[in-house]
C-alpha cells in the first residue's frame, strides 16, 4: 500500500548495523526474518530461471483470507494498519507496475475506527473500493494476472455476501514485475506514522500458482517450488534493529503446518520460525 516495495535482505550482522540489504541466498525454504520499516508477515519469491533455461518463472495467481482486525482507537492519534495480498512487491524490477494489491485498512482517526477496502497498482494511486467493510468480516482475496498480461483483482465479504471485481485493462505487466508473493500487514509510509492496535490478524488459505516453462504449480507459502520465503517484521524501536519510520511494532509468528496459514500479532517483538 501507499507505493512501498519491499528490497530483499537476509538478516546478518552487517545489516543489522547498517541496514543495507545483503544478497538473496541460493537455498530454498524459509530465510531468516527481514526487519523492514512498515511490513509484518510473509513474501515468497518464484524460482530461479532453470539452467540454460534463460526464462525466470512468475507468479500468475495469490490468494490469502482473512478476518478484519478491530481497530484500537484509545487515543485521540491518527494511525493506520493495511491488511493484504499482492503480487510483485518484493524485488526491484524495470517493471513500471508493481506491487499489485488488494486489501483493506482498520484505521483511527482522530479516536474513532475507521474500515474499507482498497486496491493499488503502484504507481497508479490507491483507490478505494465502494464495499463496505467491518470489523470481525470474513474476507477473500485474489490478485491474479490472465495470459495477456491484464491483471484481475477480487476482494469478497464472505459475512455480508458483497463482493468487487476489479480487472484492470490498461495494465499490462511483463512477467518481472510478479516474481513475487505477499500476505502482509502493514503500517504507514508517510503522513501518519503509527500503527494502529490491530491486536491480530489471521491470514488462511495463504497460496500462490508460479508459471513457468515447465507449467504451472500451486503452492502454500513455504512451497519448495519457490525460490524462497519469509518472515517480515514491522521493527518500531526494538535496539539493535534497522529503525522504522514507523511508531510501534508487529510481528506473524510460524506457519502452520500445512503452510498456508499464520497470524500477524501487533507489538511483538519476537519472530519463531521453523528453519
Amino acid at each position: 500500500m501507499l507505493g512501498c516495495v519491499l528490497l530483499l535482505a537476509v538478516w546478518t550482522s552487517a545489516a543489522q548495523g547498517a541496514g543495507t540489504a545483503a544478497a538473496a541466498p541460493p537455498s530454498l525454504g524459509l530465510t531468516a526474518p527481514v526487519y523492514g520499516q512498515t511490513w509484518a508477515g510473509y513474501d515468497a519469491v518464484a524460482a530461479a530461471a532453470a539452467p540454460g533455461d534463460g526464462i525466470r518463472p512468475y507468479f500468475r495467481k495469490i490468494t490469502g483470507a482473512w478476518r478484519e482486525p478491530a481497530a484500537q482507537c484509545a487515543s485521540v492519534d491518527s494511525s493506520q494498519a493495511s491488511v493484504w495480498v499482492g503480487l510483485g512487491g518484493v524485488l526491484t524490477t524495470a517493471a513500471v507496475y508493481g506491487p499489485l494489491q488488494i486489501g483493506t485498512d482498520s484505521d483511527c482517526e482522530h479516536g474513532s475506527a475507521v474500515y474499507f477496502a482498497w486496491y493499488e497498482a503502484y504507481p497508479q494511486p490507491l483507490v478505494r473500493v465502494r464495499l463496505r467493510v467491518a470489523a470481525n468480516d470474513a474476507l477473500a482475496a485474489v490478485v491474479s494476472v490472465d495470459a495477456s498480461g491484464v491483471p484481475v483483482l477480487t476482494l469478497e465479504d464472505q459475512t455480508s455476501g458483497a463482493g468487487f471485481t476489479k480487472v484492470m485493462r490498461d495494465v499490462h505487466l511483463h512477467p518481472l514485475a510478479t516474481d513475487s508473493a505477499e500476505w502482509i500487514v502493514e503500517g504507514p509510509a508517510h503522513r501518519r506514522p503509527i500503527l494502529t492496535d490491530f491486536g491480530s490478524v489471521s491470514f488462511t488459505d495463504a497460496t500462490a500458482t508460479q508459471v513457468g516453462p515447465s507449467g504451472s504449480h500451486s503452492g502454500s507459502v513455504d512451497d519448495p517450488a519457490w525460490s524462497y520465503s519469509e518472515p517480515d517484521v514491522l521493527s518500531g524501536s526494538d535496539p539493535g534493529v534497522h529503525q522504522s519510520a514507523v511508531q510501534r511494532s508487529a510481528a506473524p509468528g510460524p506457519l502452520t503446518a500445512s503452510g498456508d496459514a499464520f497470524t500477524v500479532s501487533f507489538g511483538a517483538g519476537a519472530l519463531g520460525v521453523a528453519q
